[in-house]
Formats: C-alpha cells, structure tokens, sequence
C-alpha cells in the first residue's frame, strides 16, 4: 500500500487516512482519524448465539449488523462483557454462506411492549462456514 493514497481501518474500527510526510519532516507519516460509527445494515436474519465455553445454543433475530457490531433480539441475553459466538446464513448466491462471530456483549436493550431483550455485541473476528457447517 502506498503512504497517502488508501484509507485504512484501524484495529478499533476507526477510519485512518495515511497522509505523506508533512513539511519539514521527511519521513515520518501521520495518520489522521476520521471520526463517526460504522455503517449499519437492517438485516433481519435469524441469528444462533452462545456464551464462550456453552454447549447450547440460543435463538435470536438480528436487527442490524456493521463491520464493528451487531444487534439482536433474544429470549435469553447474555450479560454485558460475556464473550460469544453469533452464527448466522448471509441470504446471497446459490449457496448461502454461514458466518460464525466471535465478539463480547457491550450492552443490553431492555424488553419493550412487543418486543423481545435486545443485545448489542462487538465483533472482534469472524469467518465464513462450509455449508454443511452453517448456522
């Protein structure tokens, strides 16, 4: 990648620009941060999730996801912190492909009138699934 002519997501999620050295200073690069959230997407899918070192499973329905987070609605949320696994089918191609997340809950969403306990989870890594694998 060439200094100063991409964008370039940060560990953090934050957006940096690579800018050329400033004048007066040869070889040192700045980074500049772009501020802002990362862009979500409704996404209405069903989701499966469980706390790190769980056996079961539990069910949820996404309601939007971003390259940094995702939300759902479950029965069963899990506490603020708890480090999880969220599996889903993206519904593209022929042969839609299962995702599996690993992430930490950031916070909790009470229940409303109609509405289902939302959690709110970090995505720290994720890969894709073999079809016979996916969620």
């Amino acid at each position: 990648m060439e200094v100063g002519s991409r964008d370039q997501t940060m560990r953090n999620g934050t957006s940096a620009a690579l800018a050329g050295p400033s004048p007066g200073s040869a070889q040192r690069s700045h980074v500049r941060k772009v501020s802002g959230r990362a862009r979500r997407f409704a996404l209405h899918l069903p989701v499966r999730y469980r706390c790190v070192g769980e056996a079961r499973w539990q069910d949820g329905r996404m309601e939007n996801i971003s390259r940094s987070g995702v939300l759902f609605w479950t029965d069963h949320p899990a506490a603020v912190d708890s480090a999880v696994e969220i599996r889903f089918v993206l519904p593209v191609g022929p042969v839609a492909p299962g995702v599996l997340c690993r992430g930490r809950i950031v916070r909790t969403v009470p229940a409303g009138p109609e509405r289902l306990p939302g959690v709110a989870a970090t995505i720290s890594a994720y890969r894709f699934l073999r079809p016979p694998d996916a969620a």
